[in-house]
């Protein structure tokens, strides 16, 4: 996931000076609540805990908040804020490569060595044309590929959280191409109209993806759908056009986080409940949650730096957290809460190596070079 900007932006022609800075708001903190979102997701799923108590009603609490669209809207701010300070197109590319893929390398190399500790990995697979193809996808672009050789480990996907990073990965892609066609000589009327149209029509296959146009839940042809940007790109948007016009967005969102996150929780539990439904309402409930998301990062703004002193372990914690559940599911510790509070801690522990050993450096290499 992208991280927080730390340098002033060259305003565009279709947007203002953005200046947005680590120390300044929360976006590190609201990406790792993101995180713990979607790995109590996926603990309560995969590592059976009972129906009731604490941990189930914090969960049902939290499906109204969903990590990966949250992941989505804050990369479409400070992706298409980060391009606008690079300028150029390589340092940007290399920015965001130097992001993803080295903290992605040791994180397959750990879940590697977890599956053969498991005994996934014989000679005959290490060996295999697929392993190899398998090991290509993981370390490239094709993340969402299983084998059929790891279907039966654990809940049967090695690391299944990694399908957002080929979306992501495109968004990195498409910023570039927007900005090109639709924002740059552009009066910022029609550049916003221009924007607007795409995430109109992205939000519309979202929209048929949820109710089943496409297929059944977990059907190849939904799978597939899912797998690209298409039902997604309008989160992105929604946070790109936030930066592009910050001068008049940040009036509505900063320091007014209740303003934003009280209608946005009844709407979307409404929504949840099947209480009300339809495009619009949904809709709506997608433009709230991008306030409740920016408005977050802008109210109370040293929040971030003193809960987590700088460390931005959202992307660490977001690797792991299914490397750990399939290994806790693999052992048999299901069933338990202790087990949901183990597997948080553990990712937390390698969400800071990662953090420590990887990302943090790269981080001061991009700096040094920028």
């Amino acid at each position: 996931m992208p991280q927080a900007l730390a340098q002033p932006l060259n305003p565009s022609p279709a947007s203002p000076a953005v200046r947005v800075s680590t120390r300044e708001n929360n976006f590190d903190l609201v990406r790792i609540l993101a995180a713990v979102q979607v790995a109590l997701f996926h603990a309560s799923a995969h590592l059976q805990l009972p129906p009731e108590g604490v941990w189930a009603q914090l969960a049902r609490v939290f499906q109204v908040f969903p990590g990966v669209p949250i992941f989505f809207v804050v990369s479409g701010f400070l992706i298409s804020a980060s391009y606008e300070r690079k300028q150029e197109l390589r340092p940007y590319l290399r920015a965001r490569l130097l992001r993803i893929y080295p903290a992605l390398w040791i994180c397959f190399a750990v879940s590697l060595l977890v599956a053969g500790a498991f005994g996934f990995l014989p000679l005959d697979v290490l060996f295999s044309p697929k392993f190899a193809a398998w090991c290509v996808a993981q370390v490239t672009f094709v993340q969402f590929f299983n084998p059929s050789f790891l279907r039966e480990f654990g809940v049967g996907v090695l690391n299944g959280s990694l399908w957002t990073i080929p979306v992501e990965l495109t968004f990195y892609v498409c910023v570039p191409a927007l900005y090109a066609l639709l924002v740059r000589g552009r009066a910022r009327p029609t550049s916003n109209a221009l924007l607007a149209v795409v995430t109109l029509a992205s939000f519309a296959v979202g929209y048929a993806m949820e109710i089943g146009v496409f297929g059944p839940p977990r059907s190849f042809q939904q799978r597939l759908v899912q797998a690209t940007i298409a039902p997604h790109l309008h989160l992105f948007m929604l946070g790109m056009l936030a930066q592009l016009n910050w001068d008049a967005v940040e009036r509505l969102v900063r320091g007014r986080f209740l303003l934003w996150v009280v209608p946005y929780t009844v709407l979307a539990m409404a929504l949840h409940e099947q209480l009300v439904a339809g495009p619009l309402l949904t809709a709506l409930a997608r433009v709230l949650l991008a306030g409740t998301v920016l408005s977050g990062a802008f109210s109370a703004r040293s929040l971030s730096a003193k809960v987590l002193r700088h460390q931005d372990v959202s992307y660490g914690f977001y690797l792991y957290h299914m490397v750990i559940i399939n290994a806790f599911v693999e052992m048999g510790l299901v069933g338990r809460p202790m087990y949901l509070l183990a597997v948080l801690g553990i990712a937390v522990i390698a969400a800071l190596a990662s953090w420590r050993l990887v990302e943090k450096p790269l981080l001061a290499l991009k700096a040094s070079r920028a």
